[in-house]
């Protein structure tokens, strides 16, 4: 039986896709179809592994942090600096009812490719993350870095800055978690060994984080509004 992704069997026949004239593109739309279904075994074990409660300390943090006026900052690589740049646009927007003068702070390290590769020409490419978390950061601030194996060098140097900085700083990592399990204030850990289930997992505990910080601002703001047409 071929393992695509290890730690989960997969359904299938066995073996690579087999051609087929009746189907599609010439494949065996049951291979694939078993081979889909391996998939999405292993992103469900993948969420089975999710710490809520972790989720939900951090979530209070990035609601901390909008209540504070504190700066939210976020980044990682590849898929992850997507998934990242798709949390600070919706913590950003529409999380808080857009009536709502006093927005949410945060801000994706990985939106300017300008800057990004002005670093890592000019520095290194260590130096990408490190170089705006040193521009950016206060004392105080929250910092979320994302990653798959938790042992890219930039991410964790960039971590160690903000812990220099004074920074409260998370990470959501997949595998064993590496390096920046250990090194951040609070884990977000998904014990996974296949890359993109652990993004799945990555991009499901966004959500989560999103849904948690957009009911409880609506709460907030419900009370407030109660307060004032109450006195």
């Amino acid at each position: 039986m071929l393992r695509r992704f290890p730690g989960c069997i997969l359904q299938g026949s066995g073996g690579a896709l087999s051609a087929s004239d009746s189907s599609p593109g010439g494949f065996d739309l049951d291979s694939l179809g078993a081979e889909l279904n391996g998939y999405l075994d292993c992103s469900q074990q993948a969420l089975g592994k999710i710490e809520v409660e972790s989720v939900a300390l951090f979530t209070s943090k990035v609601i901390e942090a909008w209540h504070e006026d504190r700066q939210v900052i976020v980044f990682g690589n590849g898929g992850s600096a997507a998934t990242s740049t798709h949390l600070a646009e919706d913590l950003a927007t529409y999380a808080i009812p857009f009536s709502e003068s006093k927005r949410l702070r945060i801000l994706s390290l990985n939106e300017s490719p300008s800057i990004i590769t002005a670093l890592g020409n000019d520095i290194d490419f260590d130096a990408i993350f490190t170089q705006q978390v040193q521009q950016w950061a206060r004392a105080g601030d929250l910092v979320l870095t994302l990653s798959g194996s938790g042992n890219s060098s930039n991410l964790v140097a960039a971590i160690e800055r903000a812990r220099e900085i004074g920074c409260l700083t998370a990470a959501m990592t997949g595998f064993n978690g590496g390096r920046l399990r250990e090194l951040v204030d609070i884990s977000l850990h998904v014990e996974v060994d296949e890359m993109q289930s652990a993004q799945d997992a990555h991009m499901v505990m966004v959500h989560m984080i999103i849904h948690g910080f957009r009911v409880a601002v609506r709460n907030i703001l419900a009370e407030r509004a109660t307060g004032r047409a109450g006195s």
